[in-house]
């Protein structure tokens, strides 16, 4: 095979990083693109775009469902950057036309969802990576062969930390941003389970010391916060007791007053690491007294993840990211709900708003932003001390529950407090 054919699911959004993808491994002679899922909606928002691959003879397929129709036999591999509720279906409907299936992360809302993909990809013998992009970076597969091979040894405590401020706009840029459920299905949309999924599932697969796993969680207390009324959380802060023994603390918010993160800290048996920015600056500082240092040093390492893909099919090396490796951190976004399922408001006094510059790619340059005033100091404070805010002199932080997942195999579970108070009035 001298390279598989990709179709795309749209043209905004991460679709565009797909895109970009398929283009760089098309330029290395590992891909070619093969079709594009264009709504009508997004070939009225992307005129140009429409046009470039009109000229390029790219079949367009009017939807999911047309796709599946007319081009699944023309193509190998299917991407799917769309919404949360969708991944697993529409990847489940891939397998079973004979496809692989690139799926963005997260990898599904509930622990249901991902085992039902992991049996899927089983018994049709089709491939399916989940596009956490930092797994395949050289800085977290090079921190994993470190602590894998013993030099580093494995993890005892760790701790990460990010801030990303967004706008309404951002909660207004699809029709599951922020929600739990869409037309019955769940979303758990939140910073733990979309913008920072990629850091969560970075804790968790660097605490297991073994290659092409992630650790287990075995217990999660969480404490989950909002500051104005959508339906999930806009920050998190999460305690994760993993079943080898490590422990793990998980910070993340969309309502800070400035942007910092992420930022990583690892205590483990031989030294500390220290891993942040968005090229993954990394720091080890061994017991020994030496250091190492690296980064993500290649221009282009976000599509890292597609090329182990392609190698993964043509059994040229093993997969980084299956669903397999992804499903501890459906565990833990799970059990947060389970811990914290009444969700608490930030004190209105604290809650001011301010127009200032979109933090993300936007039709407008300015947003109406939400901010916390002091969050910023109470995460760092948190952060490096590794503790809650209920553990802090915080009169408004709410206590989450430890939930223990022994058996743990639907969300939420029956009979549980998620399900005792998603019931009452008083659950919002």
């Amino acid at each position: 095979m001298s390279f598989l054919r990709f179709a795309v699911i749209g043209l905004g959004g991460f679709a565009e990083v797909h895109l970009n993808a398929v283009d760089w491994l098309e330029k290395q002679g590992l891909a070619k693109l093969a079709g594009v899922v264009a709504i009508e909606y997004d070939r009225r928002r992307f005129p140009e775009k429409i046009q470039k691959l009109i000229a390029r003879n790219i079949p367009l397929y009017s939807s999911i469902e047309d796709f599946f129709q007319r081009g699944k036999n023309t193509t190998e591999v299917l991407t799917v950057p769309i919404g949360i509720h969708q991944h697993v279906p529409v990847s489940l409907a891939a397998l079973e036309a004979g496809l692989h299936v690139y799926c963005e992360k997260p990898t599904a809302a509930t622990i249901q969802e991902v085992d039902e993909l992991i049996a899927a990809q089983k018994r049709f013998g089709k491939l399916v990576a989940i596009g956490y992009q930092y797994m395949y970076s050289r800085s977290i597969q090079k921190l994993k062969a470190r602590i894998c091979e013993g030099r580093l040894g494995a993890v005892k405590n760790a701790a990460l930390v990010c801030a990303w401020p967004r706008s309404e706009a951002y909660y207004g840029r699809n029709d599951w941003a922020g929600r739990l459920q869409k037309d019955g299905h769940w979303v758990l949309d939140s910073p733990m389970n979309n913008a920072m999924a990629h850091y969560l599932q970075n804790l968790l697969y660097l605490a297991s010391p073994k290659e092409y796993e992630s650790a287990v969680p075995a217990e999660v207390t969480a404490e989950l916060y909002r500051s104005w009324q959508f339906e999930s959380c806009d920050t998190a802060l999460l305690r994760i007791k993993c079943d080898d023994g490590s422990l793990l603390h998980f910070y993340a918010t969309l309502c800070s007053e400035t942007m910092f993160g992420p930022e990583m800290k690892l205590r483990c048996e031989n030294g500390v690491a220290h891993w942040e920015k968005f090229n993954g600056e990394t720091t080890i500082l061994y017991d020994d007294g030496s250091e190492e240092k690296f980064a993500n040093t290649d221009e282009f390492w976000m599509f890292a993840g597609f090329r182990n893909f392609v190698q993964a099919i043509r059994g040229e090396a093993r997969l980084h990211c299956p669903p397999e490796v992804c499903r501890s951190h459906t565990l833990a976004i799970n059990a947060a709900h389970e811990s914290c399922p009444r969700l608490a408001s930030f004190p209105p006094e604290l809650i001011y708003t301010e127009t200032a510059p979109e933090t993300m790619p936007s039709p407008t340059p300015t947003g109406v932003f939400h901010r916390v005033r002091g969050l910023d100091q109470w995460l760092r404070e948190v952060y490096e001390n590794e503790k809650l805010f209920s553990e802090t002199e915080k009169p408004w932080a709410i206590h989450g529950k430890p939930f223990r997942l022994q058996n743990y195999l639907h969300f939420p579970q029956p009979n549980g407090d998620f399900v005792r108070l998603r019931a009452t009035s008083d659950f919002k």
